[in-house]
């Protein structure tokens, strides 16, 4: 019996490998020649037939040699052949004798098919602004006190005159919106910021005085009723433009910076007035109160990414030169960016 089977192999190999390229019909007609040289050979006359069970060559192919001779003793033989990428098993039982033969696939293809590739892919934190190139901190809002420097003892009233310019700290406030913004960097963390924004100041008096302009554009003091007397203040807008060099120090990977900005701000007018209660009723004035039309400052900001504090001290005193008292605004506040 191990000779009929190795007698099978070697006749078989060619004609499978030969069969595995070509189509159908070749592959029967090897299998007809491969039957005509086994009963050719002679070697065991108990076969009676050579049935072959095959679909198509492509991935397995079993040819079973059935016997019709009594039963034997003897135990299960297999014999494992392999050829290129083609695996051939010849198992002989007690009647029958079995050949499969089987394409080897290569690794990338098995790798393909039975196996899947994963990778990991680290999760992408979105952020608030953009820290691949340079981007001040300008644009936003900005809340704040105000005051007026020199509006108590050393502004220069006329004399004898009330010191009617000075403000209540907690009732005085500026708010900035700052709708525009463009950055020059010199590399990712140190530029040049600069941007627009509408400036608003409320300065209310601490004492029962109003201001209006002389026959001579002078600004004077104008008295309060102390009865009934609620409130007095001077408002003003501008257009603001800062130039300011900033510098950033990265953290936390570079998602996280604290920023320092300084430089200089300006400003352009675009409105003023006064403002009274007395008791119940209000009075505006918008006549035109030797407002400076226009002022620069310092200006500075320290912050850890969007949110800071800010400082601002203009060194145009408030009203037009010689029409008034020379006094000086400045702000401290906080800022809110994006």
């Amino acid at each position: 019996m191990r000779t009929l089977i190795l007698l099978l192999a070697v006749l078989i190999i060619p004609f499978l490998v030969k069969a595995q390229i070509g189509s159908t019909e070749k592959t029967d007609e090897a299998f007809e020649k491969l039957i005509d040289q086994y009963h050719g050979t002679n070697v065991n006359n108990d076969v009676d037939t050579l049935d072959i069970d095959s679909d198509v060559f492509d991935d397995k192919i079993e040819i079973e040699i059935e016997s019709s001779a009594s039963a034997r003793s003897e135990e299960e033989d297999t014999i494992q052949i392999r050829v290129g990428k083609h695996n051939i098993e010849i198992r002989s039982g007690q009647q029958k004798t079995i050949i499969d033969v089987e394409k080897m696939e290569d690794f990338d293809s098995r790798w393909d098919k039975n196996e899947k590739r994963e990778f990991e892919i680290p999760k992408t934190v979105k952020l608030k602004r953009n820290h691949g190139k340079f981007d001040g901190h300008w644009s936003g809002f900005d809340f704040g006190g105000n005051q007026l420097s020199g509006s108590g003892n050393t502004a220069s009233y006329p004399e004898g005159g009330p010191k009617f310019l000075e403000t209540s700290p907690e009732k005085s406030f500026e708010f900035n919106f700052n709708f525009a913004e463009y950055s020059f960097g010199f590399g990712s963390y140190v530029g040049i910021v600069t941007g627009l924004g509408l400036n608003f100041n409320d300065y209310k008096f601490k004492n029962p005085y109003t201001i209006k302009r002389d026959d001579n554009g002078i600004i004077q003091a104008l008295k309060i009723d102390d009865e009934g007397f609620k409130m007095s203040k001077l408002s003003t807008g501008y257009i603001t433009a800062p130039l300011m060099l900033e510098f950033q120090i990265p953290g936390n990977h570079g998602q996280d910076r604290l920023f320092v900005a300084a430089g200089v701000i300006g400003g352009l007018k675009i409105g003023e007035h006064t403002k009274t209660k007395i008791e119940n009723v209000k009075q505006k004035n918008k006549s035109d109160h030797a407002i400076a039309p226009l002022r620069w400052g310092y200006t500075a900001r320290v912050g850890f990414n969007d949110f800071g504090i800010y400082a601002t001290y203009y060194n145009t005193p408030l009203f037009e030169s010689g029409k008034g008292p020379e006094v000086n605004p400045f702000t401290l506040g906080a800022t809110f960016t994006f």
